[in-house]
């Protein structure tokens, strides 16, 4: 074909070269001028783009199944609440354990701003995962600078509420592998460790009682009763008693009468039995039901043993013994004076269960004894021959021997020379 190009869209080629310089100049008025936005971009960014996202920062994954059996909350509010009703309830007996584990108690308003901390990292619903920070981290706060307690006092007050069944721990605390913190370290996490994960309920093994019924929008106290097991009655109902309720009564006995009757005077408490009582209680090796009872509770039932001269550590060898002998052994007994008593009724006082040991204890005592009083005089004696070995280094005997010794030098110095 003459006069044409074959394959392209132009009749001419000649036209096309034409139009070639105006279209340069058309296109290069669109363009930005010089120093503009679009130069001072970076290479490979388009002009939508911003900064690229931030990483999420890396959790610790928790297993599966280990929120297996355990109970939920209710709710933040009444756990915190019913903390306080257990630390009033059975603080001091499980003060003993506490010390035991942590060394050293912990008091009702450490607990309260731990178990708040805690309570405002779980979960609203359920009272899980709740793993709030020991220290800061970055922009978030932990414990220690929300409450401004110690690290010590913070694992006493999350060990209090493990022990009396208010908490959990479904996640032991760590240390980061090196993988792990140069993935954190990516993320802009500059954390070493993974906290603790805790889950928060009701305790089942120390409840508190809950005398009066929870209004609506109320704040309840004590432990929530089961479901199924307590028929509930309706928000408007009242349980406890009011002033009308009480005119319904029987009349009371005339002021004159409770003036003029004496006194009632309780039994006289055995001496040694009181003093018994008292020093097993303080036993950090008694079982904790017997805290539940007081001093003067138990003389009654302790004086008979203490007659026979039983020691606290008698008591305790006595509840061992029954425990090796594969009998059934109760944990929390619902009397412990009829336990007690059935197990002392049992035995012979007069065989003190600890008598071989304390025998031997005593030997014990007895020889360390007279070593401490043949002491002085092994020191005495050391010093004596210390000095006598001393005065030998001087003395004639060794002056007679070392002139031996210098003859015979001298005689081996004339053989050598000899030679």
């Amino acid at each position: 074909m003459t006069g044409s190009s074959q394959g392209s869209s132009y009749p001419d080629l000649s036209s096309y070269l034409a139009e070639q310089p105006a279209r340069r100049v058309a296109d290069r008025a669109k363009w930005p001028p010089r120093g503009s936005a679009r130069e001072s971009r970076p290479p490979g960014r388009c002009d939508g783009c911003g900064p690229p996202p931030a990483r999420p920062l890396l959790r610790r994954p928790v297993p599966t199944g280990v929120y297996a059996r355990v109970p939920c909350w209710w709710s933040a509010e009444r756990w915190v609440s019913h903390v306080e009703r257990v630390y009033r309830r059975h603080y001091l007996p499980v003060r003993y354990r506490l010390v035991a584990t942590t060394g050293g108690g912990i008091s009702l308003r450490a607990v309260l701003a731990v178990a708040t901390a805690h309570a405002a990292a779980a979960d609203f619903r359920t009272g899980r995962n709740s793993g709030p920070l020991l220290g800061t981290t970055g922009a978030e706060r932990g414990i220690t600078a929300a409450t401004g307690l110690g690290e010590r006092t913070i694992t006493r007050a999350r060990t209090f509420l493990r022990l009396v069944g208010l908490a959990t721990e479904v996640q032991e605390g760590r240390q980061r592998t090196l993988l792990e913190r140069l993935d954190s370290a990516e993320r802009g996490d500059t954390a070493r460790g993974w906290t603790a994960v805790y889950a928060l309920h009701h305790t089942s093994t120390h409840p508190v009682d809950n005398p009066v019924r929870i209004a609506a929008g109320q704040t309840p106290d004590g432990t929530p009763p089961r479901s199924g097991l307590v028929p509930t009655p309706p928000l408007g109902e009242r349980v406890v008693s009011t002033g009308k309720e009480r005119e319904h009564r029987g009349a009371p006995r005339p002021a004159q009468n409770r003036k003029n009757k004496p006194a009632r005077q309780g039994a006289a408490v055995d001496a040694r039995g009181l003093l018994l009582a008292t020093r097993w209680r303080q036993d950090p090796d008694a079982p904790p039901w017997a805290r539940f009872k007081t001093p003067t509770t138990w003389a009654a039932l302790l004086a008979l043993p203490a007659a026979h001269d039983w020691t606290a550590r008698d008591l305790n060898k006595l509840l061992d013994n029954h425990a090796l002998s594969g009998s059934r052994v109760f944990t929390h007994p619902r009397n412990p004076i009829g336990y007690l008593s059935w197990l002392l009724n049992r035995v012979d006082l007069a065989d003190r269960p600890c008598a071989l040991e304390d025998a031997r204890d005593a030997e014990d005592a007895a020889a360390a004894a007279q070593r401490r009083a043949q002491q002085p005089a092994d020191r005495a004696n050391a010093v004596r021959r210390r000095a006598a070995g001393r005065d030998a280094l001087t003395g004639p005997g060794r002056a007679a021997v070392q002139a031996v010794l210098d003859h015979r030098a001298g005689r081996w110095s004339q053989a050598a020379g000899r030679k």
